[in-house]
């Protein structure tokens, strides 16, 4: 089970979509939403069937919830209290009991479905929010790997402030944006929790990736994450070093990009540089310094 963890815009999308076009690979996207946005909401699976009329999801809910009955509104409610951003700390660092076991083995159920229903060698969840990392880590019965994936602050900020359309709902809206403020917080915060988890329950079985690095050599990057989990990287979507060729995915929810199919050459975006208007970029830049070193970026560009 692989875990992809990091602050949105980060390039966690495509890099769960190249993933996913690995044939002992199956990736769920953002499981962390199935029942907040794919079940409750109605959202689109990655095939372009409704969630709820997807075979290969059908076939999951009845795996998992054999004898039970689906719940999503229940489950959203149990996810809010117990596995919000801040609650990593107490999911990580404590024995879980109460709701927080419950919720640990209903993602137990759907985990192990998955594995039933697709066969597959590796899964990966691309939920990116910490506590859902962190609920993993608290499955003795899995063996989960992490990858942190990190951007430039002033970049994921930049695109947060720009509106993208959702193309998964029924009536047309964009997805909520975010000041380069609450960004660049987010960002601090969510990237430090992720680090205490790598070098906690993830000690020896995480990966810290920069997107900047992603994009200058993907096919290198994602064979060093198979390589990681013990999964042989040939045969695979790559056509060169730079290109790949996408497959239909079965994801749950995340960036738009994740509808994208077919050949596709990465290379970095770099427009921020250009058009980010110093204010939000100065903002960006003085919540965000006490990580920018770390991870090799520098307070002017």
């Amino acid at each position: 089970m692989l875990y992809i963890a990091g602050w949105g815009r980060s390039g966690t999308t495509i890099l769960d979509n190249i993933l996913g076009s690995y044939g002992p690979v199956f990736t769920t996207g953002e499981l962390f939403y199935l029942w907040r946005r794919g079940l409750n909401q109605g959202r689109i699976c990655g095939c372009g069937a409704g969630l709820r009329l997807c075979r290969t999801w059908r076939d999951i809910l009845d795996v998992a919830y054999a004898g039970r009955t689906l719940r999503p509104k229940r489950t959203a409610a149990l996810q809010r209290r117990v596995a919000r951003v801040r609650d990593t700390w107490r999911l990580s660092r404590a024995e879980l009991t109460g709701e927080q076991l419950d919720y640990r083995d209903e993602m137990y159920r759907l985990y192990a479905a998955i594995h039933t229903v697709t066969g597959a060698d590796l899964i990966v969840d691309s939920s990116k929010v910490p506590s859902g990392a962190a609920v993993l880590a608290q499955m003795p019965e899995v063996e989960s790997y992490l990858v942190h994936m990190v951007r430039d602050p002033r970049a994921v900020a930049y695109s947060w402030m720009r509106p993208k359309d959702l193309p998964d709902v029924a009536v047309a809206r964009t997805m909520a944006a975010h000041g380069a403020a609450e960004s660049s917080t987010n960002w601090l915060t969510w990237n430090l929790l992720i680090e205490s988890l790598a070098r906690g329950r993830f000690a020896g079985r995480a990966q810290r990736i920069r997107y900047e690095d992603f994009v200058a050599a993907p096919r290198d990057m994602v064979e060093s994450l198979l390589g990681l989990v013990g999964l042989a990287a040939a045969p695979g979507p790559f056509e060169n070093d730079a290109s790949v060729r996408l497959n239909i995915n079965h994801t749950v929810s995340g960036n738009p990009s994740r509808f994208r199919t077919g050949p596709v050459t990465l290379s970095a975006d770099n427009a921020w540089q250009a058009h980010q208007p110093w204010r939000p970029r100065a903002v960006s830049t003085a919540i965000s310094l006490p990580l920018l070193h770390r991870y090799g970026y520098t307070p002017r560009r």
